[in-house]
C-alpha cells in the first residue's frame, strides 16, 4: 500500500501498540515528532482515505485508532454499505449487535441489510450468535471474537440452553474429588491394610480440597474441553453445599469437605455390615461397629437418701410407668 514517509512512520508506531489503543492529537505529534498540526492532519487524513485509521469518540473526545494492513484490505474491498454495516459490528465488540438496531443506526432498508450481512458472512467477516437474554434475536459479531459470558450464559449453557447434564456430570466429579479428600479409604476395596471401619482423616488434618486443587484437577484430568474459572468451579461447590453433599471446612479459606451423610447415600461407607468383609475386621472394631440398643433403664442412679425429702425433688415414676 502506496503511503508517504509520514503517514508510513505515524501508522508503524501506533499499531507497534495493542491495536485496542486510544491515541490522542499529542499522541499522533510526538510519533510525527512534529508541532506542526498541517503535518499531522495530512498523515492523518492519508491513512483515513487508506482505511488505516479511525476516528473513535470516547466521551466528548475525540481520539484515533489504528487499523491493520490486513484490516484495512478487508475493509476496502468491501462495498458502502457492507462497510458502514462491518463498522458498527465491529464497535459492538463481544456483546454483538441486533440486527434491528443495525438497520436503526445505519437507516438502510431491510433487504440491503440482509443482503449485506448475508455478503459478510459468507466471507467469515462476520457470524452470527444466539443470546441467551434473547434467544429470539439474531445478533451478528466478528468472526474472530468470542462472545461474552452475559451473552453465552458461561459454560453452564450449550446452544443458549441450559446444559443440565453436563452441569450433573460435573457436580459428580467434583463431590468424589472432594470426597477423597474427606475420606481417605472410603472408595477402597476392603483389605487387610484398609480400615473399613474407621475412614475419616485425622482432626489435626489440613489437607482437604481447596478451590484451586479443585479447579487444577478439573484442568489436569482432562474431564471437558470448556474451560472452567475459578468462580465456575465456586458456583459448583456452592451448589454442593446447599444440597448438603459438601460443607466448608473452618478455619480454612476455600476449602471443603464432604458430608457423611452423602457418602452413605452415595453407597459408601458401610463395607463392615457386608458378611464377606468381616475377615478385614478386627474383633475390638467389631465390637466397636456393632448396633448398640439403649435403654433408659440401664443408665439411672439411686437417689442419696439424704435428698429424698428435698421439696424440689420430683418423681417421674407415674409418667415412666404409664
Amino acid at each position: 500500500m502506496d503511503l508517504s514517509e509520514n503517514a508510513k512512520l505515524l501508522h508503524s508506531r501506533m499499531v507497534a501498540l495493542p491495536s485496542s489503543t486510544l491515541f490522542g492529537q499529542e499522541d499522533l505529534q510526538k510519533f510525527l515528532n512534529t508541532t506542526k498540526s498541517a503535518d499531522l492532519l495530512e498523515a492523518a487524513q492519508e491513512l483515513i482515505n487508506k482505511k488505516l485509521l479511525k476516528l473513535v469518540k470516547q466521551g466528548d473526545e475525540l481520539m484515533f485508532q489504528a487499523t491493520s494492513m490486513s484490516e484495512a484490505s478487508k475493509i476496502t474491498s468491501m462495498s458502502e454499505d457492507e462497510a458502514m454495516i462491518y463498522s458498527y459490528i465491529e464497535a459492538s465488540g463481544r456483546e454483538g449487535i441486533w440486527t434491528k438496531t443495525l438497520k436503526a443506526k445505519t437507516n438502510l432498508h431491510q433487504h440491503i441489510v440482509v443482503r449485506c450481512l448475508k455478503s459478510l458472512e459468507g466471507q467469515r467477516y462476520i457470524k452470527s450468535i444466539k443470546s441467551v437474554k434473547h434467544p429470539t434475536r439474531k445478533i451478528y459479531m466478528l468472526y474472530n471474537l468470542q462472545p461474552s459470558i452475559e451473552v453465552t450464559g458461561g459454560p453452564w449453557f450449550t446452544d443458549s440452553e441450559l446444559d443440565t447434564e453436563f452441569i450433573d456430570s460435573l457436580l459428580k466429579v467434583v463431590w468424589r474429588f472432594i470426597a477423597s479428600k474427606s475420606y481417605p479409604t472410603v472408595f477402597q476395596a476392603p483389605s487387610s491394610n484398609v480400615n473399613i471401619v474407621q475412614a475419616s482423616f485425622p482432626t489435626t488434618h489440613n489437607g482437604f480440597a481447596s478451590l484451586a486443587s479443585i479447579v487444577d484437577f478439573i484442568a489436569n484430568a482432562n474431564i471437558t474441553t470448556v474451560d472452567l474459572a475459578i468462580n465456575d468451579v465456586r458456583s459448583l461447590c456452592e451448589v454442593l453445599v446447599y444440597d448438603e453433599k459438601i460443607e466448608p471446612v473452618e478455619h480454612m479459606i476455600d476449602s471443603y469437605k464432604v458430608t457423611w451423610s452423602s457418602i452413605l447415600e452415595a453407597g459408601y461407607g458401610r463395607d463392615y455390615e457386608n458378611p464377606s468383609n468381616e475377615a478385614f475386621i478386627s474383633p475390638k472394631l467389631k465390637s466397636l461397629a456393632a448396633p448398640k440398643h439403649f435403654s433408659i433403664f440401664d443408665s439411672y442412679s439411686v437417689i442419696d437418701s439424704a435428698l429424698a425429702d428435698d421439696k424440689d425433688l420430683v418423681y417421674f415414676d407415674s409418667w415412666i410407668y404409664d
